[in-house]
């Protein structure tokens, strides 16, 4: 289990001051006099530091000097965001903004701005934020001021993941944190875990160790709680050396025992836990996992349990090994039903936020194709206007080049407006009959169609812009469809679907999400007034060749030609055919194929895919 701490720098308000006059009087000393010992007693008195900053915002304002009072509102800002009052702290911002203002401390009212979004959660609007304040600080010469933006922009990166941009920043602020031991520190401590995520253990090692060289000189427990901490699950999980492990794991116990940090101390017993069971001493494995319980939730609760059953095990007592184990399993259960109604809220709002999307998309195709229109008249008008008949041949010949472009663009456009209008509309449909049986208060039924309509939607949104999807995934889709389809018409009809052995379910690939619609077709048109249903899919492989039969039992339809247009017209067939078409055209090795049989007793569709 990793361990992954990123330090937040906060704010920093440089020390250095704007151009005033000297040979007024002596105030302008008192207001940086105020400012120095505001900034002192921050992280030390907050009340005095409010006092001192007030007394220096009264004072720049009675000698009308903007500089000293762009300075001040900059230092309250901080304390204000030291004690979470954001909308003051803006409001001082703002004020600093209307005014021209050295490039330092312009660009700290946009570093302290970035701070207020940082607390809000909204990272997004933060690292925009950031971005600004270091485009000015980087011409403001003085590289001082950089390392705090540079490190803030780092540690939002890491939170989010991304990992590569997290790593710039913080190498940036690095070199320029000479002057600042304590803030070298963090950033160390931060480029440690980044390192030890990307799997980098030689930069991880050398980093930490520098990091915990400072934490020693300064005596910074916290840090030396936290990279000790990483020690001890690094020399168990990667390095397998479990006696360093130990010895790491009980220093970062003591720290934070003493620095009462017991939210985290959980995973660190844990850690302590898994070494001792790796070097087979189960007793002591099971005190320090015993330890390790109290208070601990999620995945490290079920990692005790898991780590309790093998220590059980290795003393053969497997009644107890048992019973956590049983623990475990059903701990993972509500954890993965408590993930599937999160996810399920969110690929909801999901769905509905692209379907507002689609519906601007399909306008701006439409104004699209009716500016393309318009255009391509004037050009017609001009080329006519301006060669005549002098030039009729090259005219012809210009004119049919140009319409076959013409016809080119419409066909792609066309496309693009058909693909955002392939929207499965069934599904609101779905979510109503769910949301009745939550109102009827029917969990199992209600549980079980919401994971169905979780998988469809995941695989709808994740496979639609892949060409290709595995026979395990298709398969999936078509279950959870079938589900919801037999959910709105109250199980009118019954399904199965047959992998044969010789198909491989995870490597064996179809063209993506086109079997669904033949199943659509099958429920909507050949099942209609059909008593006792019934729809089969088999997926099955004669010689390289990949076949996806879709049955049922349904009235069948006439393959008049007069009556092709209604063929599948539920599902867009003439879409299908030219999604086919594409991947024979433009993919070497691939070809595919539909056949329709269909009779009184019913219809049978075939799908023939070779992928070399």
């Amino acid at each position: 289990m990793r361990i992954f701490y990123i330090i937040f720098a906060g704010m920093f308000i440089g020390n250095s001051c704007g151009a005033f006059a000297q040979s007024d009087t002596i105030k302008p000393k008192e207001v940086e006099q105020y400012l120095l010992l505001s900034k002192e007693f921050l992280h030390k008195n907050i009340d005095s530091s409010l006092f001192y900053i007030n007394r220096a915002l009264l004072l720049s304002k009675s000698i009308s000097n903007d500089t000293l009072l762009a300075k001040s509102h900059l230092q309250k800002s901080s304390i204000l965001i030291f004690k979470k009052k954001f909308s003051e702290a803006d409001s001082l911002l703002q004020n600093n903004l209307k005014n021209v203002l050295p490039k330092h401390i312009e660009g700290q009212t946009w570093q302290n701005l970035a701070t207020i979004q940082y607390y809000k959660q909204d990272f997004e609007n933060a690292l925009n934020l950031y971005l600004k304040a270091v485009e000015i600080l980087e011409n403001a010469g003085n590289p001082r001021l950089l390392v705090n933006a540079y490190t803030n922009i780092g540690s939002i990166n890491a939170s989010l993941k991304y990992y590569d941009k997290a790593v710039t920043y913080l190498e940036k602020a690095l070199p320029l944190s000479d002057f600042n031991e304590s803030i070298r520190m963090q950033i160390l401590v931060n480029l440690s875990s980044i390192y030890y995520e990307q799997k980098l253990f030689k930069k991880y090692l050398e980093t930490a160790s520098q990091a915990e060289e400072l934490a020693k000189k300064y005596n910074s427990k916290r840090v030396l709680s936290v990279i000790y901490g990483n020690f001890s699950n690094y020399y168990s999980e990667e390095g397998a050396e479990y006696d360093k492990a130990i010895i790491y794991g009980k220093k970062a116990i003591e720290l934070k025992k003493e620095l009462n940090s017991l939210y985290t101390i959980g995973l660190t017993y844990n850690n302590l836990g898994h070494s001792y069971l790796k070097k087979e001493e189960y007793r002591k494995a099971i005190t320090y996992l015993d330890s390790a319980l109290p208070g601990a939730k999620g995945l490290l609760k079920s990692y005790i349990y898991n780590n309790l059953k093998d220590s059980y095990t290795g003393l053969n007592d497997y009644k107890k090994a048992m019973y956590y184990a049983d623990l475990k399993d059903r701990l993972k259960d509500s954890i993965t039903n408590a993930q599937q109604k999160e996810k399920v809220a969110e690929l909801t709002e999901k769905f509905e936020s692209e379907k507002k999307q689609q519906q601007i998309d399909i306008l701006d195709t439409q104004n699209e194709l009716q500016a393309l229109t318009i255009s391509q008249q004037k050009y017609l008008l001009i080329v006519l206007v301006a060669f005549g008949l002098l030039f009729l041949i090259l005219g012809y010949f210009g004119f049919k080049s140009y319409k076959t472009k013409q016809q080119l663009d419409t066909i792609l456009l066309q496309q693009k407006l058909r693909k955002t209008q392939l929207n499965p509309h069934f599904l609101f449909n779905a979510l109503q009959s769910i949301q009745n049986f939550i109102y009827q208060n029917d969990k199992e039924k209600s549980g079980s169609y919401l994971a169905s309509y979780s998988k469809l939607i995941r695989l709808i949104l994740e496979k639609s812009n892949e060409n290709f999807i595995s026979v395990a995934d298709d398969k999936l889709a078509l279950e959870s469809y079938l589900n919801l389809q037999q959910l709105t018409h109250n199980n009118s009809f019954s399904f199965n679907i047959n992998v044969e052995d010789n198909v491989d379910e995870d490597f064996d690939q179809l063209p993506s999400l086109i079997t669904q619609p033949f199943v659509e077709n099958a429920i909507l048109h050949g099942l209609k007034d059909i008593v006792d249903g019934k729809v089969s899919i088999s997926y099955l492989k004669k010689d390289a060749d990949l076949h996806v039969i879709i049955k049922d039992n349904g009235k069948g339809f006439e393959t008049k030609k007069e009556n092709s247009k209604r063929l599948h017209k539920s599902m867009s067939m003439g879409i299908i055919k030219e999604q086919i078409k594409n991947l024979n055209k433009t993919l070497k090795g691939f070809t595919g194929n539909i056949s329709v049989d269909s009779s009184s007793s019913g219809t049978k569709v075939t799908l023939r895919f070779r992928i070399a």
